[in-house]
């Protein structure tokens, strides 16, 4: 298993965690200019859970991601679709 798929696991097993609705999260990745992007969907009564006051949910996630990434060298992003 490579180390997107690794990252897209976790990212999923945190965000599951999170959600009331966990059947309903999706995950999917790209690539855009040199960085993996997660594309978050979920439950539209979980999407305020997952940005946070202020956005701060996500920007934790961002920064677990990251921070798991930077072990192999990658730069991503997490972007939530509304």
């Amino acid at each position: 298993m490579d180390a997107v798929s690794r990252l897209q696991q976790f990212l999923e097993f945190v965000v599951c965690g999170i959600a009331n609705h966990p059947q309903s999260v999706r995950i999917s990745h790209r690539q855009q200019h040199g960085t993996t992007i997660f594309d978050l969907s979920a439950d539209s009564d979980d999407i305020p859970r997952l940005i946070g006051s202020n956005g701060s949910t996500v920007n934790a996630l961002r920064s677990l991601v990251q921070a798991s990434a930077d072990l192999h060298g990658l730069h991503v992003g997490v972007e939530i679709a509304e």
